[in-house]
């Protein structure tokens, strides 16, 4: 049995009597996934992430003359990975503008108004290598190679921070390489077969004709036309998740903005001259915030389950599956507050032997064995889907809730 505060309500569940035990006291909403990052898958979010523009990049200088290349015999080094912290944006081991940054490394430039978070790939033999995840707030850049660039080739993968309300956004391409949680390393073949606790992203290929050094510059649809207003817009849009902004996320300081970031500076006990501090602060606030919003499923048996979600939106049944937890792994699958009084959901277990188990209920919608996301779950077999029963989740009017699924069946030996 779990406990809850007024941030959110943790629900168990064991289908003895398929019936939800609901306890209420004093132990805070816990969360375990927590990025951006989502990535992944990812950070996942009711809607589908929205895929923006990833810049290849350009180089930084012309190739080196082959006589200075075997001079300079330095191999390029791949940078650690801050710790998978809330407020690492204070370690994300900042760079200066696109003009002063060296023409000897790999750099990404933030040109959004998120903070986000960065994978990287590079080739290993047969294999593709990644590591991740660097955070970089908006308006700034950062190295994540050091050393002049041995590979012509290198691959890329972004999305936003988890703080941030809101779909989570990706950059990326086509080619699936394999990403963690946290600090992570981990190595794929191309395909969508990545090992446990591990999940295929979409990541550009990035083609650095042979340089010594690149740039890879990470922008909105409506790029913003310098990295100072990037980097105006990244408070702009902090504040407004944490409530203390109405205005556009433009990237221009008018008076309504200014009066805000005032007021925040003083709320958080933040000098005028600490930028820093104030970014990492906001982006914790904001993290905070989200963790105690939304639906997460979290899986406490020995098996793979896979997970689906429904809610009634304006008389509408809405559905939205799979999720694939493995045990112990707890991921979010609804990122914004919840509003309505119920959340329904389903999951069934992956079993080669023993008897198969599944959490269900009475409130029928629509499923497919595929990925699936229905905005109207009515007439499932007359569209060629499946119609099935989902249980339902009391959400006793808190914004946020973690349901549990704790296993009535022994596993086999």
């Amino acid at each position: 049995m779990k406990t809850s505060n007024n941030q959110g309500t943790v629900v168990t569940a064991s289908f003895a009597s398929r019936a939800l035990v609901f306890a209420l006291g004093a132990m805070p909403f816990i969360a375990t996934y927590l990025h951006a990052q989502e990535e992944g898958a990812p950070e996942t979010a009711p809607s589908r992430p929205v895929v923006l523009q990833m810049t290849p990049g350009s180089s930084l200088r012309p190739q080196l003359p082959a006589a200075n290349n075997t001079a300079n015999p330095q191999k390029p080094k791949i940078l650690p990975a801050p710790a998978s912290r809330t407020d690492a944006v204070t370690n994300s081991q900042r760079s200066g503008p696109p003009d002063k940054l060296s023409p000897n490394d790999y750099t990404f430039c933030n040109r959004t108004s998120y903070a986000v978070t960065i994978a990287v790939g590079i080739k290993n033999g047969a294999l593709l290598a990644t590591r991740g995840w660097w955070i970089i707030p908006a308006g700034e850049c950062k190295v994540v190679i050091k050393g002049p660039l041995t590979q012509s080739t290198y691959f890329s993968f972004a999305r936003s921070s988890f703080a941030h309300t809101g779909p989570i956004r990706t950059w990326g391409g086509t080619h699936n390489l394999c990403t963690g949680k946290g600090n992570f390393q981990a190595s794929g073949d191309g395909t969508n077969q990545c090992g446990p606790g591990y999940v295929a992203q979409g990541f550009a290929k990035v083609d650095t004709a042979g340089n010594a050094g690149w740039l890879t510059m990470l922008s909105e649809n409506s790029s913003f036309k310098n990295m100072e207003q990037a980097r105006v817009a990244g408070l702009q849009r902090l504040l407004s998740d944490v409530g203390a902004f109405t205005g556009p996320i433009d990237g221009i300081a008018g008076p309504k903005f200014n009066e805000a970031l005032a007021q925040i500076r003083a709320a958080l006990s933040v000098s005028g001259s600490d930028a820093a501090g104030l970014y990492s602060k906001l982006h914790a606030e904001a993290t905070r915030l989200q963790t105690a919003a939304g639906l997460t499923f979290c899986n406490r048996t020995q098996d793979i389950i896979w997970t689906a979600f429904g809610r009634v939106v304006q008389d509408k049944a809405q559905s939205k599956g799979w999720y694939r937890l493995q045990p112990e792994q707890c991921e979010k699958v609804i990122k914004e507050r919840l509003a309505e009084p119920f959340i329904y959901a389903f999951g069934a277990a992956e079993r080669n032997e023993g008897v198969p188990e599944t959490w269900g209920g009475r409130k029928p919608f629509c499923t497919k064995e595929s990925t699936f996301e229905f905005d109207d779950s009515t007439n499932c077999p007359g569209k060629g889907f499946t119609n099935t029963g989902f249980f339902q989740i009391n959400t006793l009017g808190r914004p946020g809730v973690m349901f549990e699924f704790v296993s009535r069946i022994p596993a086999p030996e």
